[in-house]
């Protein structure tokens, strides 16, 4: 990524030095870095909102989840590291569903790790629309499939017959299917 084209990275560590030599790395490759501590973080993010995170801890504590928790909530590019890195540590983060996890001594370059953050954080943000609209339309069937059933009992018709009036009603309304079935089910007293 150019310099010109990059976003706000923020660098948080719970080490000064850590934070001033990340800052330093990551100046060399993008404009926009902002060095910060744990207590300004809150604030940087919310005046940058679109801002990739890259944080450096000695070990896995609860500040560190409850960062990887905001982050996640938020849809933040973050890049964790950790310095001292064991097992028992990456059970202590969240899965990292949505981030980078390494641990601090990496050799590979840090831009890399901070583009990689994008990417999955981009990944996962399709993911969840993709989920959400999955989600959405299997409840309009089961709307459906209810609506319908209620349309045969009713008014006597076959499966088809209330299907039909479903579609119809949807188009004369310009409304979805599965609008007017919840409609339906409103107005019947099913939900």
């Amino acid at each position: 990524m150019a310099k010109s084209e990059a976003k706000h990275i923020l660098v948080c560590s719970d080490c000064t030095r850590e934070q001033a030599r990340l800052t330093g790395k990551l100046a060399v490759e993008y404009d926009n870095v902002i060095g910060c501590r744990f207590s300004q973080l809150p604030t940087l993010l919310t005046q940058l909102p679109h801002s990739v995170l890259v944080l450096s801890w000695s070990r896995a504590d609860a500040e560190l989840r409850l960062l990887v928790e905001e982050a996640g909530e938020q849809r933040w590019p973050l890049v964790v590291m950790v310095r001292k890195l064991d097992h028992h540590d990456i059970d202590r983060l969240p899965r990292p569903n949505g981030y980078v996890l390494l641990p601090g001594d990496s050799a590979t370059a840090l831009s890399v790790w901070v583009e990689r953050a994008m990417q999955v954080r981009a990944v996962q943000c399709q993911l969840v629309k993709e989920l959400a609209t999955v989600t959405r339309r299997l409840e309009d069937r089961r709307r459906v499939e209810q609506a319908k059933g209620l349309l045969m009992k009713l008014q006597g018709l076959d499966e088809a017959e209330a299907y039909q009036l479903l579609r119809r009603t949807a188009m004369e309304n310009n409304q979805s299917l599965g609008q007017i079935a919840q409609n339906i089910l409103v107005a019947l007293g099913q939900q």
